[in-house]
C-alpha cells in the first residue's frame, strides 16, 4: 500500500512539473507572438523584440539574456529581478520602468530614455549607457563598476551607496545628484557637472575631476585622496572632514 502511495505521489509531482514547463513554454510563445505583454519568469533568452510596444509589461524575473529591445517601449514595465545580461536596450523608452535587482552586466542602454526608472540594487557592471537620459532615476546600491555613462543626463538621480569603481562619467550632467556613500575609485568625471550634488562620505580616491564643476557640492567626509581636481570648480563646497591628501588641486598644487 505504501509503495502504491509513493508511486502515485511521484507521478503527480512529475505531472505537475511537466505541466508547469508546458505552461511556461506556452506563455513564452504567446508573448513572442505578441498576443500578450506579460510573461513573468519566462525563458526569453535572445528574444528579438525590436520596436515592440511593451509599455506596462510584466517581465519580472524573466530570462532575457541577449535579448534585443532596440527602439522598443518599456515605459512603466516591470523587469524587477530579470536577467538582461548583454541585452540591447539602445534607444528604448524606459521611463519609470522597474529594473530593481535586475542582472544587466554588459547591457547596452545607449541613448535610452530612462527618466525616473528604478535600477535599485541592479548589476550594471560594464553596461554601455552613453548619452542615457536618466533624470530622477534610482540607482541606490547598484553596481556600475566599469559602466560607461559618458555624456549622460543624470540630474537629480540617486546613487546612494552605489559602486562606481572605474565608471565613466565624462561630460555627464549630475546636477543635484545624491551620491552619498558611493564607492567610486578611479572613476572618470572629466568635465562633468556635479553642481549642488551630495557626495558626503563618498570614496573617490584617484578619481579624475579635471575641469569638473563641483560648485555647491557637499564633500563632507568624502575621501578624495590622490584624486585629480585640476581646473575643477570647488566654489561654495562643503569640505568638513574631507580628505584631500595627495590630490591634485584646482591650482595644480598637490595637497599635503
Amino acid at each position: 500500500m505504501r509503495v502504491a502511495v509513493i508511486v502515485a505521489i511521484v507521478a503527480f509531482a512529475a505531472a505537475t512539473v511537466g505541466g508547469s514547463e508546458s505552461a511556461g513554454a506556452q506563455s513564452s510563445e504567446a508573448f513572442l507572438a505578441g498576443s500578450t505583454n506579460d510573461c513573468p519568469g519566462c525563458n526569453l533568452v535572445g528574444a528579438k523584440l525590436k520596436r515592440r510596444n511593451l509599455a506596462g509589461a510584466n517581465l519580472a524575473g524573466a530570462n532575457l539574456a541577449g535579448a534585443s529591445f532596440h527602439r522598443s517601449s518599456l515605459r512603466g514595465a516591470n523587469l524587477s529581478g530579470a536577467d538582461l545580461t548583454d541585452a540591447n536596450l539602445n534607444k528604448t523608452d524606459l521611463l519609470q520602468a522597474n529594473f530593481s535587482r535586475a542582472k544587466m552586466k554588459g547591457a547596452m542602454l545607449f541613448e535610452a530614455e530612462a527618466g525616473r526608472a528604478d535600477f535599485t540594487g541592479a548589476d550594471l557592471t560594464e553596461a554601455m549607457m552613453g548619452n542615457i537620459r536618466l533624470t530622477g532615476g534610482k540607482l541606490d546600491r547598484a553596481n556600475l563598476t566599469e559602466a560607461d555613462l559618458s555624456s549622460g543626463l543624470l540630474n537629480e538621480a540617486s546613487f546612494v551607496n552605489a559602486t562606481l569603481n572605474d565608471a565613466n562619467f565624462l561630460q555627464s550632467r549630475l546636477l543635484r545628484c545624491d551620491l552619498r556613500g558611493v564607492v567610486a575609485e578611479n572613476a572618470e568625471f572629466t568635465q562633468a557637472n556635479l553642481r549642488d550634488a551630495n557626495l558626503s562620505s563618498a570614496i573617490l580616491r584617484q578619481s579624475i575631476f579635471y575641469l569638473a564643476d563641483l560648485g555647491g557640492a557637499d564633500l563632507s567626509s568624502a575621501d578624495l585622496r590622490q584624486a585629480v581636481l585640476r581646473s575643477a570648480k570647488l566654489d561654495n563646497t562643503k569640505q568638513t572632514d574631507t580628505k584631500f591628501t595627495g590630490a591634485m588641486m584646482p591650482d595644480n598644487s598637490i595637497h599635503p
